[in-house]
């Protein structure tokens, strides 16, 4: 068994540069933050979970045939990554993506509707995308209470913050390996 997700890559440099220094400055007020590594930075289309060997081929198969090849036809897509916010009482520390969502929301329907036809697999329960890149986690156990004031400024300061631009051009199936020092993500190919 493998553990998969269908992700789109973050690949500008400068733009990760940016988030990787506001991550700092938020791990500065509670050093139990976990920020995702600058290698690791994605935006999650579908969590697949665990999956056979044999099952990854053709997942990537329906990648490719139906979403990389007649939805992209070899162009790219500019977004922006604009904005933080937090889930879950600041357990996720995400930015938000803008440009064109509902073409992502197209991508996202293909997938689901064509993962599923073809190989059983389930549909998320959630239908519509939430675009968001998650930068950190923290577990409410791990949270530092003498400077989480500031830290909750911090994001509330920078909810209107860019951070850069980047381009979509094709969307990747995943291998997360866990480790204790936290995944590792490689991209699978067939």
């Amino acid at each position: 068994m493998i553990r998969t997700f269908i992700a789109i890559e973050l690949k500008n440099q400068q733009t990760i540069d940016n988030i990787r220094t506001f991550s700092n400055r938020l791990k500065q007020n509670q050093d139990n933050l976990k920020v995702v590594e600058s290698e690791n930075l994605h935006l999650t289309l579908k969590f697949l979970g665990n999956i056979t060997e044999n099952m990854a081929p053709k997942i990537y198969r329906v990648i490719q045939e139906e979403v990389n090849t007649p939805l992209f036809k070899g162009q790219s897509l500019t977004y922006t990554l604009k904005g933080v916010g937090q889930f879950h009482s600041f357990s996720v520390i995400w930015i938000t993506l803008l440009g064109d969502i509902a073409f992502l929301q197209n991508i996202k329907n293909k997938l689901e509707e064509n993962l599923y036809q073809n190989l059983a697999i389930a549909k998320d329960k959630r239908k519509e995308f939430k675009p968001h890149l998650t930068i950190a986690r923290l577990k409410k156990e791990r949270i530092n209470f003498k400077t989480f004031d500031i830290f909750k400024n911090l994001i509330h300061e920078n909810k209107d913050r860019e951070f850069g631009t980047f381009e979509i051009n094709k969307v990747f199936l995943k291998k997360s390996t866990l480790t204790p020092q936290g995944p590792i993500y490689t991209d699978l190919v067939y």
